[in-house]
């Protein structure tokens, strides 16, 4: 997507990668698969206020992720243009969204030869973590930006973010026209610094006035024209650029020709914003570059880091490190250091500052290489770091994947938060019925305090259903429930999991659904086979059985142990086994109504004609000698 140029990309014979190249980090770090179906190449995303994540893809569609999973639309931005480098870019979330819904968006347009920057809004559930109800309509478009130049298919890429001093970034590529970089007016090869919060909440197809969208302290702001909004130039193509929340530096990964890719610092003093040019197409990387007349200029600013590897063919800019206070923050030795990686070679390296300069990280345990922070990142196409500290990152399918992809996170081991199963494990109940009490499980936070309002997800194994769906939050003491309803399908034992996102110790409730099968085979005798499965804590596991069988017709007979449908008055009932001896002790197997605690039966030689064309009812009732009567399932038998 953002490779060098078409010449390297013939000259080298690239090949469209894909997946299953291993993905390697340091010791005690790991990689989370968090969406794996439902993208459709993403190509950047942001996280909201709340913690939820909202994904451009590449041809328009806007998604929410909640954190469970899969992501749902939020609506499409309509008219992209999808060729080559093109489609919906980047991607921001206002920093008051939680009152306004803005986002904004920077694409390319089947309409016109611009790129453009767009402000939606969005409506629905605004600051709701757990909620998918958010939806923007093209109504709402703003225009903000809709003149910088695409007349090329590529270098068209570009990230907008937002700055610790609420001011709306930009970078632009150079649309392949590589001395236009050096031109303050050509709105090519640049980084703006715009004072959004000025528009009218009214849209509007007209682009706004550089002077409304002026922060008024920009290097240029006493110009009326677009360089009033410039505050660095000279750059190829920055597709990347992430902003450091503590400094307002700005880091930005500009994809070079053919000899370095580039990842340059953007430094943002507070008392005087500096006019920075960082040297393309004179400078690449550290070396010389090519040139477009004259001498070349003064004062251009080196990368932080460069590459001149053939494997890397296309930067991406990673975020400088901050420590959140989160579940997953690196810690104390990653402050203030800075990754970037390549789209290609999947290769990501960290940089350091020792207050003066950077240089390459030191090296730590379990690292790829001595270069490489972590490897097999092929097709990365965005990176930033997550409320929580881990690293979050979109890959595409394959690189240029035109579909798929997915969300990944990189994060520490631990600590993390917990959950634990307070009560309803253990229950014992009828296939296809639900238990009566219902699970309790409770979430903790790193320290061993209840969460309130944490995040729980209830799984069942062997499809037996649960009365909530994911995630549920927890109450202010950190409590969440859900009932089981056990499947008709299955019986024996089977776990509920209570989790919560990135957790190391779950909560588990063992249950068990007692289930009697009938098995009939009909030809000129029949061939009847009844099993049950059981459980008990009785020892020696002796549970005596009734065992019934009804002929159509028979009445449900309620008990204190619930209903059974084969009603012993029934005329039509037939007593097969009696181990409790209510009636006669009767056992037409022979093998008696005593199991350990499960039982099987064997019926042969019953005249077809009794039971063929017939729905038979079965039914056991038993006596537990830990916790006294109970009854199975009512099990169905078309013969």
């Amino acid at each position: 997507m953002m490779l060098r140029s078409v010449i390297l990309f013939a000259a080298t014979g690239l090949a469209l990668a894909t997946f299953g190249v291993a993905q390697n980090v340091p010791t005690n770090f790991v990689v989370d698969t968090l969406i794996s179906s439902g993208l459709q190449a993403g190509h950047d995303f942001t996280f909201l206020p709340d913690g939820r994540v909202l994904i451009a893809n590449r041809g328009g569609l806007v998604q929410v992720w909640t954190g469970t999973g899969s992501p749902a639309s939020v609506g499409t931005v309509s008219g992209v243009q999808t060729g080559s480098e093109r489609g919906l870019l980047s991607i921001e979330s206002d920093p008051n969204f939680a009152t306004n819904g803005y986002i904004y968006v920077w694409w390319s347009s089947v309409s016109d030869s611009f790129m453009h920057l767009d402000r939606f809004t969005c409506t629905g559930q605004l600051s709701n973590p757990s909620s998918t109800s958010l939806s923007f309509s093209t109504a709402s478009r703003r225009v903000v930006i809709n003149s910088a130049p695409d007349s090329a298919f590529n270098h068209n890429g570009g990230a907008c973010r937002f700055g610790p001093d609420g001011m709306l970034y930009l970078t632009i590529g150079d649309d392949a026209s590589s001395c236009s970089a050096q031109s303050l007016t050509s709105k090519r090869g640049c980084l703006l610094r715009m004072n959004v919060a000025a528009l009218s909440s009214a849209a509007s197809t007209i682009e706004a006035s550089y002077s409304s969208i002026d922060p008024g302290n920009n290097p240029n702001s006493a110009a009326t024209n677009w360089t009033q909004l410039v505050i660095a130039y000279g750059l190829r193509n920055p597709f990347r650029m992430t902003i450091d929340q503590v400094t307002g530096n700005c880091y930005i990964g500009d994809v070079g020709l053919g000899s370095s890719e580039e990842y340059s610092e953007y430094v943002y003093n507070t008392g005087s914003l500096s006019l920075i040019n960082f040297g393309w197409p004179w400078r690449e990387g550290f070396g010389g570059g090519g040139g477009c007349g004259g001498g070349t200029p003064g004062g251009l600013t080196n990368p932080i880091g460069a590459v001149t590897s053939g494997s890397w063919n296309s930067v991406v800019g990673g975020p400088r490190y901050r420590n959140q206070g989160g579940q997953f923050d690196f810690g104390t030795s990653y402050e203030g250091d800075a990754f970037y990686l390549d789209y290609f070679s999947g290769q990501m390296r960290r940089l350091h500052h020792n207050g003066a300069s950077w240089s390459a990280a030191a090296s730590v345990p379990g690292q790829p290489s001595s270069l490489d922070w972590a490897n097999g990142l092929v097709a990365t196409v965005s990176m930033r770091q997550g409320p929580d500290g881990a690293l979050y990152y979109l890959q595409h399918s394959s690189t240029y994947g035109t579909s798929g992809g997915t969300f990944e996170r990189i994060r520490t081991l631990g600590p993390t938060n917990s959950v634990t199963a307070i009560s309803g494990g253990g229950q014992i109940g009828p296939a296809g019925e639900p238990y009566p009490t219902p699970l309790v499980a409770r979430v903790f936070d790193t320290n061993g305090s209840p969460l309130s309002g944490g995040t729980i997800n209830f799984s069942a194994s062997g499809g037996h259903s649960l009365s909530t769906t994911n995630p549920v939050i927890a109450d202010g003491n950190g409590f969440a429930q859900t009932n089981v309803t056990s499947s008709t399908l299955a019986g024996g034992a089977f776990t509920v999991t209570a989790s919560t996102p990135g957790s190391q110790s779950d909560g588990t409730f063992p249950m068990f659904s007692r289930k009697l099968t009938a098995t009939g085979v009909v030809a000129s005798t029949t061939l009847l086979v009844l099993s049950t499965v059981n459980q008990t804590a009785a020892v020696p596991a002796q549970v005596p059985y009734i065992l019934l069988m009804s002929f159509p017709g028979s009445p449900t007979l309620p008990t204190i142990i619930g209903p059974i449908c084969t009603d012993p008055s029934y005329a039509l009932t037939v007593v097969l086994e009696d181990g409790i001896g209510a009636f006669g002790g009767v056992s037409f197997s022979g093998t008696g109504a005593i199991g350990t605690p499960n039982k099987t039966w064997l019926y042969t030689g019953i005249p077809n004609f009794l039971l063929a064309g017939q729905q038979m009812r079965f039914q056991a009732v038993g006596f537990d000698p830990v916790t006294g009567w109970f009854r199975t399932n009512c099990e169905l038998e078309q013969f």
